[in-house]
């Protein structure tokens, strides 16, 4: 059976495959509670990783787990791009039945099914953990798992299957040099505070997607955090690309992504600050889907990101981007136009102030006019 499963696994374009049992990860459990704060969350909300510590909460009569892995880098990325959209993100690894990603997902779920096995992967599965233990693969100081000749640019993909495989259990361990901390320094936020340890709340991925849409999340991306956020819209790799463990796969020579290349320039921040309604659905959504359902959050990421370049050349758009209907978006336009400065910028936030009835954007303002 495993052998039929992992050239299945193969066959439709997954990259690697392992088998372990669906005993609880009593670690992740401990990990979680010392860190409730920052991971609160994902442990009680929206994903109640807390509860799926133990596989069993996810499917009853789990007796194994059987972890994918795919290596999303297999193609180059559009250089404008780079440190504005991960390249997991890029690379639409969603779950949607219209999707590659997903159709390979839904594939190889009916190919256990037809077996005879019951599947479960929601609300969530610890899947880094289940890779550790599987032995397909080990943890980098900056919390990623990597896959061995892969790197850390993998999808890991858990569930929990009622039949009993062949099972490996493996200790967590680590590849990384001893003493490195390329990945630390390479965050800008303090997010990797120490190896081994992130704080979510500081890091720059999540305050992109997680920062006011999760559940349980904070509702304000910090001013702090904001100044550091640079140019990145959805999703973050400075610590991947950091990393010396991922070097040979960086300098590969690949082809470029045809549907990306273009794709990109309808990207830009100063495309998505004032897009409507069907300009996401046609041309963002397919890519930037993920964890973020409404376009706001997107507008805001971009408001962000224009603020940060210092570009004066900006300031007519976000003035624009001040009659948004989305007090988020106001807000943190509000905020760009006051990093950025000058008078256009005063002019803009002075007429906006007039007509705003909001009072956080009124206080945006008020605190972007005081810079």
């Amino acid at each position: 059976m495993e052998r039929q499963i992992r050239e299945y696994a193969l066959d439709i374009g997954f990259d690697d495959i392992g088998f372990t049992s669906a005993d609880p990860f009593p670690q992740l459990t401990e990990a979680l509670e010392e860190r409730r704060i920052g991971y609160k969350w994902v442990s009680d909300g929206l994903l109640q990783l807390s509860n799926a510590a133990d596989p069993r909460f996810v499917l009853p009569s789990a007796k194994s787990i059987v972890v994918l892995i795919y290596d999303y880098h297999k193609q180059a990325y559009p250089p404008e791009l780079a440190n504005s959209i991960g390249k997991a993100y890029q690379s639409r690894l969603y779950p949607g039945k219209k999707r590659l990603f997903g159709s390979r997902l839904r594939l190889f779920k009916d190919f256990l099914q037809e077996r005879g096995m019951e599947v479960g992967v929601r609300p969530a599965m610890p899947e880094r953990q289940a890779a550790i233990r599987a032995g397909v693969g080990s943890f980098g100081c900056n919390t990623f798992v990597y896959s061995p000749g892969r790197g850390s640019y993998v999808a890991i993909v858990a569930l929990a299957v009622s039949g009993e495989l062949e099972p490996k259990m493996l200790e967590a361990s680590s590849d990384c040099p001893d003493g490195c901390r390329q990945c630390i320094d390479a965050c800008p936020t303090g997010a990797l505070y120490e190896p081994y340890k992130m704080d979510p709340l500081r890091c720059i991925a999540f305050n992109t997607y997680g920062t006011g849409n999760f559940p349980g999340a904070p509702e304000v991306i910090p001013v702090e955090i904001r100044e550091k956020m640079g140019s990145w819209i959805y999703g973050c790799d400075l610590c991947q690309d950091a990393c010396p463990r991922n070097k040979i796969r960086l300098e590969q020579k690949l082809v470029p992504d045809a549907f990306l290349e273009k794709r990109a320039p309808k990207l830009a921040p100063t495309a998505l600050l004032n897009m409507d309604q069907r300009y996401y659905l046609e041309f963002v959504q397919p890519v930037l889907y993920g964890y973020m359902w409404e376009k706001k959050f997107l507008q805001r990421n971009a408001a962000i990101a224009l603020g940060n370049r210092n570009d004066e050349t900006a300031v007519s758009l976000l003035g624009r981007a001040m009659k948004d209907p989305e007090e988020m978006v106001r807000s943190y336009t509000a905020w760009a136009l006051g990093r950025i400065g000058g008078a256009a910028s005063k002019k803009a936030l002075e007429g906006a102030l007039k007509s705003e009835d909001s009072p956080a954007v009124k206080a945006e303002i008020v605190s972007a006019l005081n810079r």
